[in-house]
């Protein structure tokens, strides 16, 4: 019997290492309880039971029968618990696989025969987190910068656990770690940025965001969050080159759009300003508020017929932005000398009481009685020379 087994396992070796070898020159001894393979130099060495399971799960996965590969790797290990290299590739399977519980038990043996292997505890500690256990993945990555501090793996992973954790401090300067031994890693600024952020330190988040735009130019997310901080910021002219990289990249997107408009208007340069939000109502036409800044640059422009009917269109979606919309028309008739009806929409803006239009509004009422009094002065002198 242990014959015909040694002779099967024989042809089984001779079949894989000939896969493995490309064709070269390999063959087989099968003596009694042990099986050895002779290189093309002609040099022996024994293979272990163990190894020829492992070599066969090797074979299974290359042709993706993965749970071959596993029942020949748990066979491998069994036969040789101290096998380290099964241990880890039985880890690696199971995690390819998402079984991430049969992962970390796998890892975790691995780890019993070599306990300072990074890779293996850098698994260990991913694993942990794909099942959300933040605290024991933190602990597996705590020890691998208590190895070394400036570890990237391990900052960068600290960093993202303590930002989920909402510990705010504590990712900043787990991130800034990781930068120290990834310099041009992009996602880590874009991480730094939203942290500090959120402590309120606009200049530090304008900052990362630049660093971040700067290592993945590519990066359209990086670029609307620091044109956004731009915009908020009023600088407009460093704002207006990031929105025409996106324009052009995602023509598309009225956002863009609307945001580059909204910038140029900020600038002088108005009628750029204008065909940008003009493009973007072709590409969303329910947003008030494009339509709201669109009337209000026709009447910087002087275009006061496409201010109201840009206004009226605005009113007629019915979803906000009243004020700022009648206030526009109201500035347009006012332009076209029509005061009382700009009266009438001005007391319209008051209707709504909104706090950023109702004060201007009373003010331009009084404008236009004014400029109402002095057109009749000018018409009354005319009639009289």
């Amino acid at each position: 019997m242990r014959t015909t087994i040694s002779v099967i396992l024989g042809s089984l070796l001779l079949f894989f290492l000939g896969c493995a070898a490309g064709g070269g020159d390999v063959s087989t001894d099968v003596g009694e309880g042990k099986l050895t393979v002779r290189d093309d130099k002609g040099f022996e060495r024994e293979i272990k039971p163990e190894e020829l399971e492992f070599r066969t799960a090797q074979q299974f996965l290359a042709s993706g029968n993965y749970q071959e590969a596993i029942s020949h790797l748990n066979t491998a290990v069994g036969i040789n618990p101290r096998y380290l290299k099964a241990w880890s590739e039985l880890g690696r399977v199971q995690s390819k696989l998402k079984n991430y519980e049969a992962g970390i038990q796998a890892y975790q043996q691995a780890l019993e025969i070599e306990p300072e292997n990074d890779a293996v505890i850098a698994s260990v500690a991913y694993n942990y987190l794909q099942i959300e256990d933040l605290e024991k993945s933190g602990d597996y990555y705590r020890m691998m910068i208590a190895k070394d501090s400036l570890s990237y793996d391990g900052n960068v992973h600290l960093g993202f656990i303590y930002q989920k954790l909402e510990e705010v401090d504590n990712a900043i300067r787990h991130y800034e770690l990781a930068l120290m031994s990834n310099p041009s890693d992009a996602m880590s600024m874009g991480s730094l940025a939203n942290l500090y952020g959120k402590k309120g330190d606009e200049k530090k988040k304008a900052e990362y965001l630049t660093k971040a735009v700067e290592a993945a130019p590519d990066n359209y997310r990086f670029k609307t969050q620091l044109g956004s901080l731009y915009l908020k910021q009023k600088e407009y002219e460093k704002a207006i080159p990031l929105f025409e990289d996106l324009v052009e990249n995602f023509p598309d997107m009225a956002a863009y759009h609307q945001n580059l408009g909204f910038a140029l208007s900020q600038t002088g340069r108005k009628s750029e300003a204008a065909a940008e939000l003009e493009k973007a109502i072709e590409l969303k036409g329910d947003d008030p508020l494009i339509f709201a800044i669109l009337s209000q640059i026709y009447n910087e422009l002087g275009q006061t017929g496409k201010a109201i009917e840009t206004s009226r269109a605005g009113l007629n979606l019915g979803k906000g932005q009243g004020a700022f919309l009648h206030y526009q028309w109201g500035v347009a008739l006012s332009k076209q000398k029509l005061f009382d009806e700009a009266i009438l929409e001005f007391e319209k803006v008051i209707s709504y009481r909104d706090p950023v239009w109702t004060e201007p509004a009373r003010k331009q009422i009084d404008r236009q009685e004014k400029l109402k009094k002095r057109e009749e002065l000018i018409k009354e002198k005319e009639k009289w020379e």
